[in-house]
């Protein structure tokens, strides 16, 4: 399966290349991702759960950065499997980060996914909606932490008296810490 999305951020590429990179953030905005382990500043190992109509499964994901050229273009690698559905993927990932006249980037992804075994079985449609859902998502996890809360999510909160939450990240909240 092939995919390729297009996202604009209203931030410069190197301010977003930077939060790509930093797999505290990228562990908070992607659907799903419940760990990630830096084995070297290009090798990650992470795990993330991912339903795909009555199938749950947890994959065991092992992505490897194989080409950067910073802030435009990265290039990475990897495959994960869940023995308890019986399941494996392999992926290839291409993020191209191109500045754009206001200021902002354009975040541009081409993945190309096989995906075997079980999850495998229901077809191309379900794969893609799946797909498309997890990066609507992502987008806006990533948005909102380029970006902060939007204008009247911020009023909403300011009017009931607290202060905008913050994403307090993946790592704390496995910890227990409040999201």
């Amino acid at each position: 399966m092939e995919i390729e999305k297009t996202l604009r951020v209203a931030a410069p590429p190197e301010q977003v290349w930077a939060l790509l990179l930093d797999p505290d953030v990228m562990g908070g905005c992607v659907p799903g991702m419940q760990s990630i382990e830096v084995i070297s500043p290009t090798e990650y190992k992470a795990l993330m759960a991912v339903k795909i109509a009555f199938v749950s499964a947890r994959f065991k994901l092992k992505t490897t950065i194989v080409e950067q050229r910073e802030p435009s273009y990265l290039r990475c690698e990897g495959t994960g499997e869940d023995s308890s559905v019986a399941s494996s993927l392999k992926q290839q990932s291409e993020i191209f980060l191109a500045p754009q006249p206001d200021g902002g980037s354009e975040l541009r992804l081409k993945v190309k996914v096989d995906v075997l075994g079980r999850l495998g079985n229901f077809g191309l449609s379900a794969m893609k909606t799946k797909a498309d859902r997890l990066w609507e998502e992502f987008g806006q996890n990533l948005v909102r932490r380029v970006e902060g809360p939007a204008p009247a999510a911020a009023a909403d909160e300011a009017a009931e008296g607290e202060a905008p939450a913050q994403d307090a990240g993946w790592w704390q909240r496995l910890r227990g810490g409040s999201r």
